[in-house]
């Protein structure tokens, strides 16, 4: 048996919520090792969201595509992590 689309759709929102918070918070404990990887980081992250999101133009599964476009936003908060704390 499948999970209905709004529970999938909230289970992934709160575990972006969640592995944001813990990205936050271990941020400034690793701030001299990223600092070395800054550039590096972001670039991937913005890639990792350019090519989910052209996966997610060729989905039909609606649970698939919340689940790659909740990918594609966890390269966004890296994204803006990485630039907040840095």
């Amino acid at each position: 048996m499948e999970a209905p689309v709004a529970g999938s759709m909230i289970l992934a929102g709160v575990l972006l919520k969640l592995g944001g918070y813990g990205l936050v918070c271990v941020a400034p404990a690793l701030i001299l090792c990223l600092s070395f990887v800054r550039g590096y980081l972001i670039g991937l992250s913005l890639a990792g969201m350019l090519f989910v999101g052209f996966i997610c133009l060729r989905l039909n599964d609606f649970k698939a595509l919340v689940a790659y476009s909740s990918v594609a936003h966890m390269g966004v908060v890296i994204g803006g992590i990485i630039r907040f704390f840095m």
